[in-house]
Protein backbone atom coordinates (compact mmCIF):
# COMPACT_ATOMS: atom_id res chain seq x y z
CA UNK A 1 0.00 0.00 0.00
CA UNK A 2 1.15 3.52 -0.50
CA UNK A 3 0.68 5.24 3.41
CA UNK A 4 0.60 9.11 4.34
CA UNK A 5 1.01 9.06 8.15
CA UNK A 6 0.44 13.14 8.72
CA UNK A 7 2.04 13.95 12.21
CA UNK A 8 4.63 11.07 11.04
CA UNK A 9 7.44 12.16 13.35
CA UNK A 10 5.39 12.14 16.58
CA UNK A 11 5.69 9.19 18.79
CA UNK A 12 2.31 7.36 17.19
CA UNK A 13 2.95 7.94 13.76
CA UNK A 14 6.90 7.21 13.72
CA UNK A 15 5.43 3.95 15.46
CA UNK A 16 3.14 3.31 12.61
CA UNK A 17 6.11 4.29 10.20
CA UNK A 18 8.22 1.49 11.17
CA UNK A 19 4.89 -1.05 11.20
CA UNK A 20 4.20 0.42 7.41
CA UNK A 21 8.06 -0.23 6.39
CA UNK A 22 8.39 -4.08 7.69
CA UNK A 23 5.02 -5.22 6.08
CA UNK A 24 6.61 -3.21 2.72
CA UNK A 25 4.39 -0.31 2.35
CA UNK A 26 5.20 2.92 0.82
CA UNK A 27 5.35 5.61 3.77
CA UNK A 28 4.82 9.56 2.90
CA UNK A 29 5.42 11.68 6.24
CA UNK A 30 4.11 15.24 6.86
CA UNK A 31 5.08 16.68 9.56
CA UNK A 32 5.34 20.45 10.89
CA UNK A 33 9.06 19.20 12.73
CA UNK A 34 12.07 19.67 10.57
CA UNK A 35 13.46 16.69 9.22
CA UNK A 36 16.84 17.72 11.37
CA UNK A 37 14.98 17.42 14.18
CA UNK A 38 12.80 14.40 14.01
CA UNK A 39 14.82 12.36 15.87
CA UNK A 40 12.53 9.32 15.74
CA UNK A 41 12.68 8.86 12.43
CA UNK A 42 16.67 8.97 12.00
CA UNK A 43 17.22 5.13 11.02
CA UNK A 44 14.42 5.51 8.27
CA UNK A 45 14.35 8.49 6.10
CA UNK A 46 16.43 7.22 2.84
CA UNK A 47 13.18 4.72 3.36
CA UNK A 48 10.31 7.28 3.26
CA UNK A 49 9.16 10.48 1.38
CA UNK A 50 9.94 13.37 4.07
CA UNK A 51 7.41 16.68 3.60
CA UNK A 52 8.08 19.35 6.33
CA UNK A 53 4.73 20.61 5.32
CA UNK A 54 1.15 21.91 7.33
CA UNK A 55 -1.53 19.49 7.13
CA UNK A 56 -3.62 22.52 7.19
CA UNK A 57 -2.07 23.03 3.74
CA UNK A 58 -2.79 19.40 2.58
CA UNK A 59 -3.83 19.43 -0.76
CA UNK A 60 -5.64 16.78 -3.25
CA UNK A 61 -2.48 16.61 -5.15
CA UNK A 62 -0.74 15.58 -2.02
CA UNK A 63 -3.20 12.70 -1.87
CA UNK A 64 -2.74 11.21 -4.99
CA UNK A 65 -1.85 7.27 -5.29
CA UNK A 66 -2.32 7.56 -1.67
CA UNK A 67 -4.18 4.09 -0.55
CA UNK A 68 -4.49 4.77 3.54
CA UNK A 69 -4.21 8.11 5.38
CA UNK A 70 -3.55 7.85 9.11
CA UNK A 71 -4.44 11.19 10.87
CA UNK A 72 -1.55 11.14 13.13
CA UNK A 73 -1.11 15.39 13.49
CA UNK A 74 -2.18 17.43 16.24
CA UNK A 75 -1.78 20.96 17.43
CA UNK A 76 -1.48 20.63 20.83
CA UNK A 77 -2.19 17.22 23.45
CA UNK A 78 -3.80 17.31 26.50
CA UNK A 79 -3.62 19.05 29.27
CA UNK A 80 -2.91 21.96 30.46
CA UNK A 81 -2.53 23.96 27.79
CA UNK A 82 -6.14 23.02 26.29
CA UNK A 83 -7.68 24.13 29.38
CA UNK A 84 -5.61 27.81 29.10
CA UNK A 85 -5.72 28.37 25.71
CA UNK A 86 -8.82 27.13 24.55
CA UNK A 87 -9.00 29.20 20.91
CA UNK A 88 -5.61 28.25 19.68
CA UNK A 89 -5.96 24.16 20.79
CA UNK A 90 -9.85 24.56 19.15
CA UNK A 91 -7.82 25.77 15.62
CA UNK A 92 -4.51 23.80 15.40
CA UNK A 93 -6.74 20.39 16.59
CA UNK A 94 -9.64 20.48 14.55
CA UNK A 95 -9.37 22.55 11.34
CA UNK A 96 -5.97 20.79 10.11
CA UNK A 97 -8.47 17.40 9.72
CA UNK A 98 -11.18 19.21 8.14
CA UNK A 99 -8.89 20.79 4.95
CA UNK A 100 -7.55 16.78 5.17
CA UNK A 101 -10.94 15.30 5.02
CA UNK A 102 -11.96 18.31 2.05
CA UNK A 103 -9.24 17.37 0.16
CA UNK A 104 -10.35 13.82 -0.07
CA UNK A 105 -13.71 14.25 -0.93
CA UNK A 106 -13.04 15.97 -4.02
CA UNK A 107 -11.19 13.08 -5.23
CA UNK A 108 -12.36 10.25 -7.59
CA UNK A 109 -10.55 7.54 -6.31
CA UNK A 110 -10.44 8.45 -2.23
CA UNK A 111 -8.45 7.35 0.27
CA UNK A 112 -9.46 5.03 3.20
CA UNK A 113 -8.67 7.72 6.38
CA UNK A 114 -7.58 6.57 9.62
CA UNK A 115 -8.22 9.24 12.99
CA UNK A 116 -6.49 8.08 16.02
CA UNK A 117 -9.13 9.67 18.70
CA UNK A 118 -8.68 9.38 22.48
CA UNK A 119 -10.96 7.77 25.21
CA UNK A 120 -10.46 11.56 26.57
CA UNK A 121 -13.53 12.40 24.02
CA UNK A 122 -15.27 9.63 26.61
CA UNK A 123 -13.96 10.92 30.27
CA UNK A 124 -17.64 12.56 30.85
CA UNK A 125 -19.05 9.10 31.30
CA UNK A 126 -18.07 8.42 35.12
CA UNK A 127 -18.24 5.33 36.15
CA UNK A 128 -19.99 3.35 33.76
CA UNK A 129 -18.93 1.13 30.96
CA UNK A 130 -17.72 2.55 27.43
CA UNK A 131 -18.06 0.74 24.36
CA UNK A 132 -17.23 1.50 20.75
CA UNK A 133 -21.00 2.92 20.74
CA UNK A 134 -20.51 5.09 23.59
CA UNK A 135 -20.91 8.46 22.37
CA UNK A 136 -18.75 11.49 23.13
CA UNK A 137 -18.77 13.10 26.54
CA UNK A 138 -15.74 14.63 27.14
CA UNK A 139 -14.62 16.95 30.11
CA UNK A 140 -11.50 18.85 28.67
CA UNK A 141 -10.91 20.96 25.97
CA UNK A 142 -8.60 18.70 24.74
CA UNK A 143 -11.30 15.68 24.75
CA UNK A 144 -13.41 17.96 23.32
CA UNK A 145 -11.56 18.65 20.18
CA UNK A 146 -10.90 14.77 19.52
CA UNK A 147 -14.75 14.19 20.19
CA UNK A 148 -15.53 17.04 17.78
CA UNK A 149 -12.95 15.76 14.93
CA UNK A 150 -14.72 12.08 15.61
CA UNK A 151 -17.96 13.46 14.62
CA UNK A 152 -16.47 15.64 11.71
CA UNK A 153 -14.85 12.30 10.00
CA UNK A 154 -17.81 10.44 10.32
CA UNK A 155 -19.82 13.43 8.94
CA UNK A 156 -17.46 13.29 5.89
CA UNK A 157 -18.39 9.64 5.96
CA UNK A 158 -21.92 9.79 5.60
CA UNK A 159 -22.34 12.65 3.85
CA UNK A 160 -19.30 12.54 1.13
CA UNK A 161 -18.67 8.62 0.70
CA UNK A 162 -15.38 9.73 2.50
CA UNK A 163 -13.94 6.00 3.85
CA UNK A 164 -13.22 6.80 7.69
CA UNK A 165 -12.10 4.16 10.58
CA UNK A 166 -11.73 5.90 14.13
CA UNK A 167 -9.83 4.21 16.87
CA UNK A 168 -9.74 5.47 19.74
CA UNK A 169 -6.84 4.89 22.24
CA UNK A 170 -6.34 5.11 26.00
CA UNK A 171 -3.70 6.40 27.78
CA UNK A 172 -0.52 5.07 26.23
CA UNK A 173 3.43 5.03 27.07
CA UNK A 174 6.36 3.33 25.96
CA UNK A 175 9.77 3.90 24.51
CA UNK A 176 10.29 7.38 22.95
CA UNK A 177 7.38 8.78 24.45
CA UNK A 178 6.66 11.98 25.28
CA UNK A 179 8.25 13.56 28.14
CA UNK A 180 5.10 15.69 28.93
CA UNK A 181 2.93 12.13 29.66
CA UNK A 182 2.84 11.59 33.50
CA UNK A 183 4.34 7.77 33.33
CA UNK A 184 6.92 9.68 31.52
CA UNK A 185 7.70 12.41 33.65
CA UNK A 186 8.32 10.54 36.90
CA UNK A 187 10.50 8.37 34.82
CA UNK A 188 12.63 11.32 33.94
CA UNK A 189 12.27 12.69 37.30
CA UNK A 190 13.67 9.97 38.93
CA UNK A 191 16.53 9.50 36.30
CA UNK A 192 17.43 12.75 36.77
CA UNK A 193 17.87 12.29 40.26
CA UNK A 194 14.85 14.61 42.22
CA UNK A 195 13.85 14.03 45.62
CA UNK A 196 9.83 14.61 45.53
CA UNK A 197 7.86 14.30 42.10
CA UNK A 198 4.24 16.47 42.39
CA UNK A 199 1.61 14.28 41.31
CA UNK A 200 -1.36 16.51 39.93
CA UNK A 201 -5.22 13.86 39.75
CA UNK A 202 -4.10 11.63 42.42
CA UNK A 203 -7.08 9.11 42.12
CA UNK A 204 -7.93 9.54 38.31
CA UNK A 205 -8.13 5.90 37.16
CA UNK A 206 -6.80 5.45 33.35
CA UNK A 207 -6.76 2.41 31.35
CA UNK A 208 -3.15 2.32 30.34
CA UNK A 209 -1.76 0.71 27.19
CA UNK A 210 1.73 0.51 26.17
CA UNK A 211 2.41 1.38 23.13
CA UNK A 212 3.68 -2.22 21.42
CA UNK A 213 0.39 -3.61 22.03
CA UNK A 214 -0.74 -0.37 20.51
CA UNK A 215 1.36 -1.12 16.83
CA UNK A 216 0.32 -4.67 17.06
CA UNK A 217 -3.38 -3.08 17.10
CA UNK A 218 -2.70 -1.41 14.16
CA UNK A 219 -0.89 -4.05 12.51
CA UNK A 220 -4.02 -6.61 13.08
CA UNK A 221 -6.29 -3.45 11.55
CA UNK A 222 -4.02 -2.77 8.57
CA UNK A 223 -4.40 -6.97 7.55
CA UNK A 224 -7.94 -6.97 7.99
CA UNK A 225 -8.43 -3.88 5.98
CA UNK A 226 -6.45 -5.42 3.02
CA UNK A 227 -8.50 -8.50 3.17
CA UNK A 228 -12.27 -6.79 3.96
CA UNK A 229 -11.85 -3.59 3.58
CA UNK A 230 -16.04 -3.38 4.21
CA UNK A 231 -16.11 -4.48 8.07
CA UNK A 232 -13.93 -1.44 9.29
CA UNK A 233 -15.18 1.27 7.10
CA UNK A 234 -17.21 3.75 9.33
CA UNK A 235 -16.55 1.79 12.37
CA UNK A 236 -15.55 2.80 15.75
CA UNK A 237 -12.78 0.57 17.50
CA UNK A 238 -11.36 0.86 21.16
CA UNK A 239 -7.45 0.50 21.19
CA UNK A 240 -6.93 0.35 25.21
CA UNK A 241 -5.93 -2.04 27.87
CA UNK A 242 -3.21 -4.65 29.51
CA UNK A 243 -2.76 -7.67 30.04
CA UNK A 244 -6.03 -8.40 32.09
CA UNK A 245 -7.19 -4.77 31.51
CA UNK A 246 -6.72 -3.74 34.86
CA UNK A 247 -7.69 0.52 34.97
CA UNK A 248 -4.81 2.22 37.75
CA UNK A 249 -5.37 5.80 39.43
CA UNK A 250 -1.96 7.65 38.80
CA UNK A 251 -1.00 7.26 42.67
CA UNK A 252 -0.87 3.20 42.06
CA UNK A 253 0.88 3.99 38.86
CA UNK A 254 3.32 5.83 40.31
CA UNK A 255 4.34 3.40 42.75
CA UNK A 256 4.50 0.66 40.21
CA UNK A 257 7.26 3.21 38.52
CA UNK A 258 8.69 3.41 41.53
CA UNK A 259 9.35 -0.33 42.13
CA UNK A 260 10.12 -0.80 38.87
CA UNK A 261 13.04 1.99 38.55
CA UNK A 262 14.45 1.02 42.50
CA UNK A 263 13.67 4.79 43.22
CA UNK A 264 12.48 5.94 46.75
CA UNK A 265 11.62 9.71 45.32
CA UNK A 266 8.76 11.08 47.37
CA UNK A 267 5.24 11.13 45.53
CA UNK A 268 3.66 14.01 46.35
CA UNK A 269 -0.24 14.53 45.50
CA UNK A 270 -1.48 17.63 43.94
CA UNK A 271 -4.75 19.30 43.57
CA UNK A 272 -6.93 18.31 40.66
CA UNK A 273 -6.68 19.76 37.02
CA UNK A 274 -10.23 20.66 35.41
CA UNK A 275 -11.79 18.00 33.73
CA UNK A 276 -10.28 15.08 35.98
CA UNK A 277 -13.57 15.66 38.72
CA UNK A 278 -16.99 14.44 37.44
CA UNK A 279 -19.64 14.87 39.63
CA UNK A 280 -17.34 15.70 41.91
CA UNK A 281 -15.76 12.46 41.62
CA UNK A 282 -12.21 11.39 40.39
CA UNK A 283 -12.57 10.20 36.05
CA UNK A 284 -13.46 6.68 36.54
CA UNK A 285 -14.65 4.11 33.62
CA UNK A 286 -14.67 0.50 32.79
CA UNK A 287 -14.55 -0.68 28.80
CA UNK A 288 -16.30 -3.07 26.97
CA UNK A 289 -14.41 -3.62 23.69
CA UNK A 290 -15.82 -6.99 22.85
CA UNK A 291 -16.39 -6.06 19.61
CA UNK A 292 -13.23 -4.34 18.37
CA UNK A 293 -11.38 -7.31 19.47
CA UNK A 294 -13.63 -9.97 17.90
CA UNK A 295 -13.08 -7.92 14.90
CA UNK A 296 -9.57 -7.71 14.25
CA UNK A 297 -8.80 -10.48 16.48
CA UNK A 298 -6.20 -8.63 18.73
CA UNK A 299 -5.81 -8.57 22.68
CA UNK A 300 -3.09 -6.97 24.86
CA UNK A 301 -0.19 -8.97 25.59
CA UNK A 302 1.95 -7.06 28.30
CA UNK A 303 1.49 -6.93 31.83
CA UNK A 304 1.50 -3.52 33.07
CA UNK A 305 4.45 -3.98 35.64
CA UNK A 306 6.84 -5.52 32.85
CA UNK A 307 6.00 -2.77 30.18
CA UNK A 308 6.71 -0.05 32.70
CA UNK A 309 9.98 -1.79 33.33
CA UNK A 310 11.40 -1.56 29.56
CA UNK A 311 10.01 1.70 29.30
CA UNK A 312 12.45 2.98 32.30
CA UNK A 313 15.18 0.61 30.89
CA UNK A 314 14.36 3.04 27.56
CA UNK A 315 14.51 6.12 28.76
CA UNK A 316 17.54 6.00 31.11
CA UNK A 317 19.38 4.22 28.12
CA UNK A 318 18.73 7.37 26.09
CA UNK A 319 18.14 9.95 28.71
CA UNK A 320 20.24 12.25 26.68
CA UNK A 321 17.34 12.75 24.16
CA UNK A 322 15.29 14.50 26.82
CA UNK A 323 18.38 16.67 28.06
CA UNK A 324 19.20 14.61 30.88
CA UNK A 325 22.70 14.87 32.55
Amino acid sequence: MNVLITGGAGVLGSGLVDLFLKRGDKVTVIDVCRKEEAWRLFDVFDRIKYLWKSETDIRTSDLRDIDVVVDCAIGYADRPFGNESPRTTFQSNISPSLNLLTSAKKMENKPIMIYPSSFNALYGHFNSTITENTLPLPTSIYGWTKASTELLYLTYYFSYNVPVIITRTSSTFGPGGRSDEFPHRLMISIISGDKDFPLRSPNSKRLWTYSQDAFSFYGKLTNVLETYPEKLIGQVLHLGGNAGDRNFTNSELAKIIKKVSGSDINIKPEDYEPGELVEGMPISFLQDARKTRELLNWNPKWELEDSLKETFHWFYKYRDRYGIV
